[in-house]
């Protein structure tokens, strides 16, 4: 007997909806899309605001064209020259649009994007016994975590955080790494001071679209960047379905609908798919694309920027066929940073949106959030003047 389709988004937005469409899933195996009437609007809320992961799927087909792929080789060789000012237009260009973009040509070495996928899928293979040896906890975020939370509500995958070596000087706490794992600790460290060394340089693009000079953040990053490296596992079936710990029973999601809370991030993803991101009342797939990284703004750019740079609500959607596995490398400033709108930014037409932000506090109220319901999460509306 054939399966009743489940609806993964139906809802409309009031604009933009003409490219719209909702996606039904049978039994997880094929998808069909069909339109939906713009002159319909869902009431769901969720926790008394609007849940954007009930809004439709945009229709595939041009989400290329429309979601720049950015050659940065010029802007890796010298960001304030000629020839990178077509990349830099273009990152400008996406950061005022869609928050997203990829880039090719990016410097990290194939070589050790893959052996950094085979560490991370060794890892998610471990005994359970094995990756709860090192279970974050409320007060140390580092290490293995299958209960987070987004917006208090369960996704459905695992994870592992790290950060740079030493006492971290938000949480004050070191890395947590698996025993008998040298290998898995050195292969991610060096990935973790490429991903670094490669956000310095998207850092430079992103000021000088700002009409800053390419190092004007430099302060709040080159050698006290407070950024973490994720790996991230989708797994098909509940990873914690039947478990005796206390969590929410339904994990509909992989992650549910959210905005990164620093400046920028560094996503490398599979070649399953399942990143989307919402604009104009729509999702739109992030298709993976081979040797391409994925970059999108954050929370902390977007003030920093005055508005003129977006922080993307995206999400990812709960694997039901196939697992998949991403690394989000996330770029923050430095602990004692305070975040406000940037000189160039602002004048008697466009005055400062936002009061300013101790970065350290912030931070540390979103992981909360991730741990555990400890109420509203932070955002950074909460900070509009």
């Amino acid at each position: 007997m054939q399966a009743r389709p489940k609806r993964i988004a139906a809802h409309n937005d009031r604009l933009g909806l003409e490219n719209c469409v909702a996606r039904f899933t049978y039994a997880g195996t094929i998808s069909i899309l069909i339109r939906i009437s713009s002159s319909r609007v869902n009431k769901d809320m969720v926790h008394g605001k609007k849940d954007y992961d009930k809004d439709p799927v945009a229709r595939q087909s041009s989400i290329l064209q429309q979601v720049p792929i950015v050659d940065i080789t010029e802007l890796r060789a010298d960001s304030n020259s000629a020839a990178a000012k077509d990349a830099i237009g273009k990152i400008a260009e996406a950061c005022r649009s869609w928050g997203f973009f990829q880039i090719t040509n990016h410097g990290i070495p194939a070589a050790m994007i893959d052996d950094v996928w085979e560490q991370t899928h060794r890892f998610f293979s471990l005994p359970i016994e094995d990756k709860l040896a090192v279970l974050r906890t409320r007060d140390n975020p580092w290490g293995f975590y299958h209960n987070e939370l987004t917006k208090n509500q369960r996704d459905k995958k695992q994870v592992f955080d790290f950060t740079g070596e030493g006492q971290d000087p938000i949480y004050g706490k070191s890395n947590r790494w698996p025993v008998d794992q040298a290998r898995f600790k050195f292969t991610m460290q060096a990935y973790f001071d490429a991903c670094t060394e490669l956000s310095l340089k998207l850092l430079e693009a992103f000021c000088i679209g700002l009409d800053l000079p390419a190092d004007f953040m430099y302060g709040d990053f080159a050698s006290n960047h407070t950024g973490f490296l994720r790996l991230n596992y989708y797994p098909v079936h509940d990873p914690i379905e039947g478990a005796s710990d206390e969590h929410q029973p339904v994990a509909d999601l992989g992650i549910h609908h959210h905005t990164d809370a620093g400046a920028l991030t560094v996503l490398n993803q599979d070649e399953i798919g399942g990143l989307q991101v919402h604009r104009n009342g729509c999702w739109y797939d992030i298709q993976p694309v081979a040797g391409a990284i994925v970059i999108n703004t954050g929370d902390m750019m977007q003030v920093w920027s005055n508005d003129r740079y977006h922080a993307p609500v995206h999400r990812v959607l709960a694997m039901e066929s196939r697992e998949r596995y991403s690394l989000p490398f996330f770029f923050n400033p430095s602990a004692d940073a305070r975040v406000s709108p940037l000189p160039t930014v602002i004048d008697d037409q466009h005055p400062s949106l936002y009061n300013s932000i101790e970065w350290a506090s912030f931070r540390g109220k979103r992981t909360d959030g991730d741990y555990a319901d400890y109420g509203t999460e932070v955002q950074i509306s909460q900070f509009r003047k």
